[in-house]
């Protein structure tokens, strides 16, 4: 069947769009495809029908998806990203499937060959030339032998892309060293473990978690004075990026769509593969870096941004690159900096679930939403131009608001506790969306708290944005535990800690305890997005998913500063320990990826550090028994 666009049998079509999450490369792959279409007269709500969907990260959603494109009737489906090729691939049998921005369509179970694939299936994928990267960082910075990259093991090109970055480093004579990374909040360590490692330069391979947070790469290599390289043109930050479009990806998928729409047959449709290499330089970047550009670069470049246009042809060298900043000397405590400032933003946190745990008795689960919405709500206003301290200070209320509604719901509404959590924390990440506008804020190079430190302490300009913020973190911690401390023996705050010791005999006393749970989880959520706001700045930008093992975190840390009481009693030494519990926390986080585990075994190394905590007492009551005995 061959459908003219304008005409009745057109608007019969219905086309079903699946896109995994909102980051910069797929939103690009988005925009190339429907531009395709519109500029063949195929308009969206016009010509064709458009049901758009998008899991902002949550895989298993995709698979709804794909239910609901069949209960919708959808004549043909469009997929962003390898996971939603593959979710489509599971369900979708009888109608064709057109994907895009997947890396290699044959590891998915697509097909074999460009010409060989499943009959309903087709489309352009784009492998990104992670290979000659890495050489091109070897061209561009000689003098770096040592090359590294981050990668997150639970993405299903990491191996792919992992292999291609080695057999660029076997032609180029240099080593990569590699780190995983298993969150966001991982990153700033996992640049400090690279560099610790001998690594003295990052080529950066593609990752959907990664590339979120990719502000979150340039701000930490920048501090540790190792050069950026992209291996995607779609973020910004690096001094040089080489990659493909994924615009012009998303357009050749809708050329391919376009075709199927006029009654080509998708098993006839070879795989398209994007090869239009793209070499950007950003001289701001350079700049910011403190590294010069070659001459025999800029002359190769298809794009020089952020310098004087004629610098592409320019043969000046160094001139090309002025006002380049002094570069700090290595500082082998760089490393366990960030952990102890992570550390120092998650005492909040500790505190947090410490209240509603501890204090109150309360099984919350909100902390994994409400952390999540400090950051955003932080982010959010200081990239409008708000003050820094301000949108903190907003972000602690957002999160007061999610605890206590959380108490709304189970003390007015008779939700169990653990129920009433679940149900705020799985609001909350719709809640989010709408506060960021999409998945990911950067807040790299916008002013955030490290300004108010170097306009506190003027000596504080030469230092690295880690310890600024650790001195503003340690000072924060300080006088928030002497306030925490000093609430929990106030009347108010005696009566809240009775309501989780005995709450008939608080009952019997007149007390309202449903309005001390409720005000307890209000105060207990606003530092968990406290700590989340401060995170957020700390490493550069808010992410939705960054929320996701935040009460694990913060329940390690509570555990371990119990552990470390080592029998001493006392309100104020409990929140010092707690405290100290957080850095901890952090500190064997860090540990681990400094020993350069195996990535797979991470996730296992921090359930034992945990394991450790709790065990830690146990052993020894039972040595001072083995004692007594003798």
């Amino acid at each position: 069947m061959t459908l003219a666009c304008g005409k009745s049998d057109a608007r019969k079509i219905v086309i079903g769009y699946a896109q995994v999450s909102s980051v910069a490369t797929l939103d690009e792959a988005r925009a190339g495809f429907f531009k395709a279409l519109a500029d063949s007269g195929f308009v969206p709500d016009k010509t064709i029908t458009v049901i758009e969907r998008n899991a902002q990260g949550d895989i298993p959603a995709l698979g709804l998806i794909m239910s609901d494109f069949q209960q919708q009737g959808v004549t043909h489906v469009a997929t962003v990203s390898s996971v939603a090729t593959q979710a489509a691939l599971k369900s979708i049998t009888d109608r064709p499937i057109i994907f895009g921005a997947v890396a290699n369509p044959y590891v998915i179970g697509a097909g074999t060959s460009p010409a060989n694939h499943r009959p309903n299936i087709t489309g352009a994928e784009i492998p990104l030339p992670v290979d000659s990267a890495v050489v091109l960082a070897h061209e561009t910075f000689p003098d770096v032998k040592e090359w590294g990259t981050l990668f997150d093991p639970a993405d299903p090109f990491a191996e792919f892309y992992l292999e291609k970055a080695k057999a660029g480093a076997a032609a180029a004579g240099v080593r990569l060293i590699t780190v995983a990374c298993t969150g966001p909040g991982d990153i700033a360590a996992g640049i400090q473990a690279l560099k610790a490692q001998g690594a003295r330069g990052v080529v950066q391979i593609p990752s959907v978690m990664i590339g979120g947070a990719f502000s979150a790469v340039v701000k930490s290599t920048r501090q540790a004075n190792m050069p950026l390289v992209g291996t995607t043109t779609s973020f910004q930050g690096a001094p040089i990026a080489l990659g493909l479009s994924f615009y012009a990806n998303g357009y050749d998928m809708g050329l391919i769509m376009i075709r199927v729409l006029r009654g080509a047959d998708p098993a006839t449709i070879p795989f398209q593969s994007e090869k239009k290499r793209s070499l950007v330089v950003d001289l701001a970047s350079a700049r910011a870096y403190g590294v010069t550009i070659p001459p025999a670069i800029l002359a190769r470049a298809d794009s020089v941004i952020g310098g004087n246009p004629e610098a592409k042809t320019s043969t000046a060298g160094p001139q090309a690159i002025t006002q380049q900043p002094a570069r700090r000397g290595n500082n082998p405590f760089e490393f366990w900096l960030v952990a102890i400032t992570q550390g120092l933003a998650f005492a909040a946190l500790a505190w947090g679930v410490y209240l509603s745990s501890r204090v109150l008795r309360f099984a919350d689960i909100t902390p994994d939403g409400s952390f999540t919405l400090g950051a955003a709500v932080a982010a959010a206003m200081i990239v409008s131009g708000k003050d820094p301290l301000l949108a903190t200070g907003v972000a602690v209320l957002a999160g007061m608001v999610a605890g206590y509604v959380t108490g709304l719901l189970h003390t007015r509404l008779g939700v169990k506790d653990l129920l009433a959590g679940i149900l705020v924390m799985t609001a909350l990440y719709s809640v989010n969306l709408h506060v960021m506008g999409k998945s990911n804020i950067s807040l790299l190079d916008v002013r955030t708290l490290v300004a108010d430190v170097h306009a506190i302490i003027p000596a504080s300009q030469g230092w690295s944005d880690d310890l600024s913020l650790g001195v503003l973190f340690f000072f924060i911690t300080v006088v928030l535990g002497l306030i925490l401390a000093w609430f929990l023996r106030t009347d108010f705050g005696m009566a809240m800690r009775a309501v989780g010791d005995n709450p008939a005999m608080i009952t019997a006393q007149g007390v309202d305890q449903r309005r001390m749970i409720e005000l307890g989880l209000a105060i207990a959520n606003g530092l968990v997005a406290f700590s989340g706001a401060l995170m957020a700045q700390q490493q550069g930008f808010a992410d939705v998913a960054m929320g996701v093992g935040t009460l694990v975190a913060g329940m390690a840390a509570v555990i371990m500063g119990e552990t470390l009481l080592f029998n001493k009693r006392g309100l104020g030494y409990t929140i010092i320990m707690v405290a100290a519990g957080a850095i901890l926390f952090r500190g064997m986080v860090a540990l681990a990826l400094r020993m350069g585990l195996n990535p797979i075994d991470l996730k296992l190394a921090t359930a034992a550090f945990v394991l450790a905590a709790l065990a830690l007492p146990k052993l020894r009551v039972t040595r001072s028994a083995f004692r007594t005995a003798k």
